[in-house]
């Protein structure tokens, strides 16, 4: 039965609101705009078409409800709830990244059907993970561990991400050098350390179903069903701006965070500082260019003009 009441924002929603203006919503592809508004929505419990949201207990996932009980549909709604605010904040905060650099590489059709088969394989795995767990570890209480939040298909997410761009040396914290390739696992078991609470066979989950998509044969069969789109990727470029066949990656990719301590986020902010930098240096270069086209030549183009008018 779906129950709860409307919560009202707080700092963290506010947080992540500034995030998404800093960046522009012209700059945020569709479909990474969308789930971070339906993710949103759900969590502030908006009214919308008279829809009443279950609470965290009805759609979590675990063996017991999920596999025992036959409550299947917690294998889709449980990445969409989060347990408070700060736990939406550091998902949203990542997926805003990781969307941007993957919907625009793969195309938004793509992409929303990327996104909806990793949650449900993200899940899936989990409940495998938690169940091989109590069979074969002896550890019970893994039976009925109930997870909710985003973070198992950003993990899945930054795999692919970091396979896309060139191989190169993350800094976790700000301080920890590691190879971008091996970062995922550095943050699956930091992330455990600082927020104990937080899901490890989620996350473990979400990084066994990204290398599935890399390495396996995850995208071969997804792309029977629906091919990747062969289109365009945007790069942000100072002096230059627009779409460009070959990707060309002007910085690392942002650091993930899906846990409850801003430390882990620091490579994602440093990212967002450059994108905006070169937003507006973008910005920039384009009114330059309308100004010496359109009506008012600069000096050089002036003394060209006048030069070709003699020759």
């Amino acid at each position: 039965m779906f129950s709860g009441s409307r919560r009202g924002p707080g700092l963290a929603i506010f947080m992540l609101a500034t995030q998404i203006f800093q960046v522009g919503l012209h700059n945020i592809p569709p479909v990474t705009l969308a789930t971070i508004a339906i993710n949103t929505i759900i969590f502030l419990r908006i009214p919308i078409l008279n829809i009443r949201y279950p609470s965290l207990g009805n759609v979590c996932i675990s063996v017991v409800n999920t596999w025992y009980k036959g409550d299947w549909k917690r294998i889709a709604l449980a990445a969409f709830f989060h347990a408070d605010e700060w736990h939406l904040y550091y998902n949203m905060a990542s997926m805003l990244f990781k969307g941007m650099s993957l919907e625009k590489r793969l195309g938004s059709a793509y992409f929303v059907y990327l996104l909806a088969v990793f949650t449900i394989l993200t899940n899936g795995v989990l409940l495998g993970l938690n169940y091989a767990t109590d069979e074969f570890l002896g550890y019970h209480e893994y039976l009925s561990h109930c997870a909710v939040g985003f973070s198992g298909v950003l993990f899945a997410l930054k795999v692919v991400t970091t396979y896309y761009l060139p191989p190169g040396i993350q800094y976790i914290m700000g301080i920890i050098p590691i190879h971008s390739r091996l970062a995922c696992w550095a943050e699956l078991f930091l992330i455990q350390i600082f927020v104990p609470n937080a899901s490890f066979t989620g996350h473990l989950a979400g990084i066994l179903v990204g290398l599935l998509y890399v390495k396996g044969p995850l995208k071969p069969i997804m792309d029977i069903f629906i091919p990747a789109a062969n289109s365009p990727s945007y790069t942000y470029k100072a002096q230059a701006t627009g779409y460009r066949n070959q990707y060309q990656p002007r910085h690392q990719p942002p650091t993930g965070n899906y846990g409850n301590t801003r430390n882990l986020n620091q490579g994602e902010d440093e990212d967002l500082a450059e994108a905006i930098r070169h937003s507006q240096a973008d910005y920039s270069a384009q009114q330059r260019a309308h100004t010496r086209w359109n009506g008012n030549p600069n000096d050089e183009e002036i003394r060209r003009r006048r030069l070709a008018r003699y020759t």
